[in-house]
């Protein structure tokens, strides 16, 4: 391997040129401006530029001493174009860089330092508002540039925090990508046949190099900007798609290695140092820090309503929950919801919660809420007192005391909430959502929780008594999730029924096992086989459509986006909304959502749902059962003869 020093040699600063006159010329005029100790000339290689303007002002600063220019006397794609530069100068070092980027002061100095940080490393790539794996401040997106900072300043913090930091890479990234001369002269040039007009030759580049024992780094403490497909346009996509075909044609290892290092994510803690950095810059509000669980549904709609409940009120939220919904670990992932500085902070809590509460303090905690804690380390449990904040807790279900989290057991219904030895028998028949505790631990664990907190708030009396029940010395109040005002739907016109019409009932939400699944299979299926006059209409999803649909009495409307959910259930055109819940339910957006769009409800009689029928009157409250014969039975009695609103059907 070759010695660690640079060449002495002047670096190439290899700029190919197509199309795009302005970001071209910005590009040019970034490289020119920008100060630098490292020897270096500009050498731009325009490949037949179609447009006149570009190529008269690269041979005006040609002419003017400013840049070397080299001209393709027809066109020959970007990766030909590029080996026309690399090929070029003494055989010293390169940096490729495409024609819109832009560079500040001291980049080139920094960039040749993490490539000769060991004598090993071949390539070193710069952070970039758009450059894949090494995006900031979220990877693998096309991020817009801050609105708290300037793209200089950004790299001058990026200097700051990272001074002398590097992470290793499966690939450079060739929107800017400095080539050790040892490197080029070992690999060659790029495979202009086999990749065309360009994507992917840079990556199959870095995939021979690696092969002959060359490393690629990133550059931690630089930042570049990059507009991304200047030269491309509209045709981006197919060469983007065509080329990452053959790349993993030549070189079946890597969309699996980038696929693992974007998992893994090597270079948060690089993003994560600039975010804490920016953050402080800006903010000035004190932080409030809500643990919960990655899942979707009403908690995380009641989340990101709590945050901007809490920017009102002078705060700055955050939220923290497992890194991965699917496949949580020890990493978690602090999302602070400031309007200019998107953050996502990631912690791996099994090494990092030092440096996480760290972190915290610096950004002004001021609070802990527990909403949650499925799927968390368990240390996170101990971050009020690691902070030295107080806390509160929200109740959204009774994973609290319940391992299955909704007090289900081998019934299928909700169970009496028998004593803790009794629950502990049904978690080890029917299994548990938190295997790793006993429920004496759970219980253990919430009590420390809730009894502790100044505040503990449930949204429905049931769940306030459910909570206050188990846990005696916790202070839980009932406090109702705010929600738009609405006008009192009218009582169905259908009732009294006239023992033909046809019932269509609206089936809301994502329907679940917990939320009626086999109680609404179990009515479908009955009303087929006795050719009752039933539709069910389900606004949402379910766990499997395909045994509602053989029953012929089912229709899903699909996925749809949270504010457009009153209009798809009044599309359904139904006469009442149909609550199966098996479950005591500590809420229930749909239920409102229902309401809204004009329909009573006919629900199950546990936990919220019922609380709200019998508390507003907007429908009645049948005892819960699975018997989709006997749930049909009392629902068309129900419409013979309605009963007064909001009752209990008998």
């Amino acid at each position: 391997m070759p010695d660690v020093m640079p060449s002495r040699a002047p670096v190439d600063v290899v700029v190919p040129v197509y199309k795009g006159y302005g970001l071209t010329r910005a590009c040019l005029e970034s490289l020119l401006a920008a100060s630098c100790h490292t020897p270096h000339r500009i050498v731009a290689v325009n490949d037949r530029s179609p447009e006149p303007e570009l190529t008269a002002h690269l041979r005006a600063l040609a002419a003017e001493g400013r840049i070397t220019l080299l001209e393709n006397s027809r066109n020959m794609g970007f990766p030909a174009t590029a080996n026309r530069g690399l090929a070029g100068g003494e055989g010293g070092d390169k940096v490729l860089v495409n024609s819109d980027v832009l560079v500040f002061d001291g980049w080139l100095d920094r960039l040749a330092a993490a490539a000769y940080a060991a004598p090993d490393i071949g390539t070193a790539t710069p952070f970039s508002n758009n450059a894949t794996i090494c995006s900031y401040p979220l990877p693998n997106r096309d991020n817009p540039l801050p609105a708290d900072i300037s793209a200089a300043g950004l790299d001058t913090l990026f200097a700051a925090v990272n001074a002398g930091r590097a992470v290793d890479l499966p690939t450079a990234v060739g929107f800017c990508m400095y080539i050790r001369g040892a490197c080029l002269r070992d690999v060659g040039l790029f495979n202009a046949d086999a990749f065309g007009a360009g994507y992917g030759e840079e990556n199959d580049f870095c995939l021979r190099a690696t092969c002959l024992g060359w490393r690629h780094v990133l550059a931690g403490d630089v930042f570049a900007v990059h507009a991304g497909g200047a030269s491309f346009g509209k045709d981006k996509n197919p060469a983007l798609a065509r080329n990452l075909a053959v790349l993993a044609a030549r070189h079946p290892g890597y969309l699996p290695a980038v696929a693992a290092f974007t998992r893994a994510d090597p270079v948060a803690p690089l993003r994560r140092g600039v975010d804490v950095a920016r953050l402080r810059r800006v903010n000035a509000a004190p932080l409030v820090v809500r643990l919960c669980h990655a899942k979707d549904g009403g908690t995380a709609k009641r989340l990101a309503d709590e945050g901007r409940e809490l920017v009102a009120a002078g705060y700055l939220p955050a939220s923290l929950s497992p890194a991965e919904k699917d496949a949580p670990d020890t990493r978690v992932r602090l999302r602070v919801e400031h309007p200019d500085i998107p953050a996502e902070l990631l912690y791996d809590v099994s090494a990092e919660l030092p440096r996480l509460v760290t972190d915290l303090q610096a950004l002004g905690i001021a609070g802990v809420i527990f909403h949650h804690f499925l799927d968390l380390p368990p240390q996170l449990l101990d971050l009020p007192g690691l902070c030295g904040v107080p806390h509160e807790a929200r109740i959204h279900d009774f994973g609290w005391f319940c391992p299955s989290i909704n007090c289900i057991d081998d019934s299928g219904l909700a169970c009496g909430e028998p004593d803790p030895a009794a629950c502990q028998r049904c978690a080890d028949v029917n299994g548990s959502d938190m295997p790793h505790l006993t429920v004496a631990a759970l219980l253990a664990q919430s009590r420390r929780i809730l009894e502790g907190a100044n505040r503990v708030t449930a949204p429905s009396a049931d769940a306030a008594g459910r909570i206050a029940r188990r846990f005696p010395a916790a202070h839980v109040e009932f406090a109702p999730h705010p929600e738009p005002a609405f006008a009192p739907p009218p009582q169905p016109a259908i009732l009294p029924w006239d023992g033909a019409t046809e019932i269509r009932l609206a089936v809301v939400g994502a329907i679940g096992e917990h939320k009626g699944y086999g109680v609404l299979l179990s009515m479908a299926r009955d009303a087929n086989r006795r050719g009752l006059p039933l539709r069910f209409l389900v606004a949402g999803f379910t766990q499997d459509d395909f045994p509602l649909f053989a029953t012929g009495k089912v229709f899903v409307s699909g996925r749809y986006r949270e504010e457009d959910a009153v209009d798809v259930i009044r599309e359904l055109d139904c006469h009442a909304a149909l609550f199966l819940s098996v479950w005591p339910e500590t809420y229930c957006y749909t239920l409102t959502e229902a309401w809204r769009a004009g329909l009573w409800a006919v629900g199950f009689d546990l936990g919220a749902v019922s609380e709200r029928i019998a508390a507003t009157g907007f429908g009645w409250r049948m005892p819960p059962c699975r018997d989709g014969g006997t749930v049909n039975d009392r629902l068309l009695a129900l419409c013979a003869a309605p009963p007064a609103p909001g009752s209990l059907v008998a």
